[in-house]
């Protein structure tokens, strides 16, 4: 894959870059650079990070990092950022500062270069795979038919027990009538 983007500059500090391809996951992605300044203040981020001892020494201008990720569902999130790491708990998300880098030209590289990695690297079902496969995975276990388009005379229904990525149809016969027939629709 070729690494290809726009960037577009929002405020004097601040940028995003837009990839133009996606990954073998069907993902896009924006990143968002921002260019932060120690403010001197005894509260400022860099100050309470080297108080206590995150990093080993006090930032005076470091890189932001954020990710916006773009699956084939149009769902959006924030994946693949390097300065974000999961607890020693696993239980939430706490700042890598392995990665948080004073603001030169060259750290700004190694940052996009690692979101880009880490995307660019990354394998597995797309969302709509994923949301088909357990659509397909709840019809087996319930002996339900699947289809792709409605039949004639056939109506959506409407429950709200269908899984992610289906809805309820049925040809609307009466319970009492034994005729009745019902199938999940793929949307």
């Amino acid at each position: 894959m070729k690494k290809e983007y726009t960037i577009e500059q929002v405020a004097e500090t601040r940028w995003f870059y837009t990839f133009t391809e996606k990954n073998t996951k069907g993902e896009k992605l924006v990143i968002e650079l921002s260019k932060c300044e120690n403010s001197g203040s005894n509260h400022s981020l860099p100050i309470l990070w080297k108080k206590n001892g995150y990093i080993d020494k006090v930032l005076e201008t470091y890189w932001s990092v954020n990710t916006f990720v773009k699956d084939t569902e149009n769902n959006c999130y924030g994946r693949y950022n390097p300065q974000h790491k999961l607890s020693e708990d696993k239980k939430r998300a706490v700042i890598d500062f392995d990665w948080m880098l004073e603001a030169t030209e060259d750290n700004k590289e190694k940052l996009l270069n690692e979101v880009y990695r880490i995307w660019s690297s990354a394998t597995g079902e797309t969302a709509t795979e994923k949301k088909i496969r357990k659509v397909r995975e709840f019809a087996e276990r319930r002996n339900i038919e699947i289809v792709t388009e409605i039949p004639e005379d056939w109506k959506d229904i409407g429950a709200m027990t269908a899984p992610l990525g289906s809805t309820w149809i049925s040809n609307s016969e009466s319970f009492k009538s034994n005729n009745r027939k019902t199938a999940l629709l793929l949307v």
